[in-house]
């Protein structure tokens, strides 16, 4: 095998696993078997052949519960996207009437609470009937999955959002199948595979005091992928659900406190977050870090609500 065709941290990462499952009594024979698989994807990877290796890695996925099978594809994938920020990991075509396709992680943090969320976004000039993002090969779904239709600007292009909220851990790493169904004659469908690794972030948010936050570069910023960015919102809640009502993004020169709002004396929610972005093809794979507190907006100044 020839390892100058891929960047170097690809093939150290793939001589060393190679090293370490030796002693693995349990698969080692599967590991080594040139006939496996997980042989080939490893191969191809190590060639330079990444988007034959993620195909193939998918494939793994799609017949395999071994953990220790899984944690190796997710340590695989982790450093094969860094190369070019997973642009090239997929040559799927998303149809026209789809847009803006996202599958993001969220982690909420709030004073005596940490929850996740998932959440699959996207614009739509058909009307959808269903959404499903299934974790295989046990074909798990999502717990309560909700769907949401936000207008858009263009009065012909609606956004959805297919969410799964206040869960107690992060959705799981593994191989996801996501069908959307257009509400048309013909019950158009659109498939694909999603794989899911752990995350790897850059930036972290903290509290530092009343509406005062503090950021940490927990990891090199990747030039090929585009820069963590932060956003700062208010939301009120109304009816059980929160409604935005002021926000602003930053991908440079993070504040650490919140500006001048023109929001009306009340309380409400304040939150700030670091969204961390990669792809796999056309589909923006995100890691969002998110942390909340209630905030009282009197007039003149504002003040933290205790």
């Amino acid at each position: 095998m020839v390892l100058r065709q891929l960047p170097q941290k690809i093939a150290i990462f793939i001589i060393g696993f190679f090293c370490l499952s030796h002693g693995a009594a349990a698969n080692s024979a599967d590991w080594f078997n040139e006939q496996s698989a997980l042989f080939t994807a490893h191969k191809q990877f190590l060639e330079g052949k990444t988007l034959k290796g993620f195909s193939t890695a998918i494939e793994v996925l799609q017949s395999s519960t071994d953990d220790n099978i899984i944690q190796n594809i997710d340590k695989l994938m982790g450093v094969a996207i860094s190369n070019n920020c997973g642009r090239d990991l997929s040559t799927i075509v998303i149809p026209k009437w789809l847009t803006s396709l996202s599958v993001q992680r969220v982690i909420i943090q709030s004073p005596g609470r940490l929850h996740h969320r998932m959440m699959v976004q996207f614009d739509s000039e058909k009307s959808i009937s269903s959404i499903s993002f299934i974790k295989w090969p046990d074909e798990e779904l999502l717990i309560n999955p909700s769907i949401k239709k936000v207008p858009t600007q263009d009065e012909a292009v609606t956004q959805y959002i297919y969410a799964s909220e206040s869960l107690n851990n992060r959705v799981k790493n593994g191989l996801y199948k996501l069908i959307i169904t257009a509400d048309d004659k013909e019950k158009t469908q659109w498939e694909t595979w999603i794989v899911l690794s752990t995350p790897k972030t850059e930036m972290a948010v903290s509290w530092l005091g009343k509406e005062k936050w503090k950021t940490t570069q927990t990891g090199l910023l990747k030039s090929n992928c585009p820069l963590p960015e932060m956003s700062v919102a208010i939301y009120d809640h109304q009816d059980n659900e929160y409604i935005k009502l002021w926000e602003e993004s930053y991908e440079e020169k993070f504040p650490k406190s919140l500006p001048s709002t023109n929001v009306l004396p009340g309380s409400y929610i304040l939150s700030v977050s670091f969204n961390h972005k990669r792809f796999q093809g056309p589909i923006s794979i995100q890691e969002i870090q998110a942390i909340t507190k209630v905030i009282n907006f009197d007039a003149p100044e504002n003040v933290e609500s205790n």
